[in-house]
């Protein structure tokens, strides 16, 4: 009786490998944004230069793609590229700049570099000009890289917990909470510490903010968090 030899799979992923990069090259915006999760599925080393040439094209939604797509493929050597992008975003014609940086600011986060903290915190300092959205997104960003680990994004929540604007104090002690959430007794005495003394800030937001992350942190097992909680509500 002939031995039979297994077959080979087929190779599925060669086949959408080749899809993607047909429509990066020439496919619709539409198109574009529905590859976004088999990019970010495949991973293939095969993306890297065309992405990068679509995150410099003049159609912003392009750009947009790219960006989106950088972040779904979590490769750290898209983050300078990124970082050069938003900086030079002011020189977009036409609408969509303020969309297309956003997206680079959550592909900064998904993609999970600590160093991206050092980019973030001199526009975090800024004030005005419109520039609150913008920050909320880069809190959110920290907050994404400090749930991976990040050392460096978790510093920089907590300096921003002395930020003179409320709403961005109230939304780093909530980024710093639920970056500890998987890990609840690891959180450091000096950022218990700091949460506590939020519960009497002078912006009621705040306050409550803190209250509420000290409550979640119990929530998931910190003891320590739930003594400060306790005390709190006295």
């Amino acid at each position: 009786m002939a031995q039979r030899h297994p077959r080979k799979p087929p190779r599925f992923s060669d086949d959408m490998i080749r899809d993607c990069l047909v429509i990066m090259e020439s496919g619709s915006v539409e198109d574009l944004f529905e590859i976004i999760p088999r990019v970010g599925v495949l991973r293939s080393p095969a993306f890297h230069q065309p992405l990068l040439d679509l995150l410099k094209q003049e159609n912003t939604k392009r750009r947009e793609f790219a960006a989106y797509a950088m972040g779904a493929m979590g490769d750290k050597i898209f983050l300078e590229p990124l970082q050069k992008a938003f900086s030079e975003a002011h020189r977009l014609k036409g609408g969509g700049r303020e969309e297309f940086q956003l997206a680079v600011i959550e592909a900064i986060g998904a993609i999970g570099d600590d160093a991206a903290a050092e980019f973030f915190l001199p526009h975090l300092q800024q004030s005005g000009g419109g520039m609150m959205r913008m920050q909320k997104w880069m809190v959110e960003a920290l907050g994404a890289i400090a749930q991976q680990g990040g050392e460096r994004s978790l510093e920089a929540l907590l300096e921003l917990t002395r930020h003179p604007n409320a709403e961005l104090r109230a939304q780093s002690i909530s980024e710093i909470s639920v970056a500890y959430w998987h890990r609840p007794n690891e959180i450091a005495d000096n950022v218990l510490r700091r949460i506590g003394e939020m519960t009497a800030d002078r912006s009621r937001a705040v306050a409550e903010s803190a209250v509420a992350a000290l409550q979640s942190l119990a929530d998931v097992g910190c003891r320590q968090a739930e003594r400060l909680f306790s005390n709190s509500r006295d």
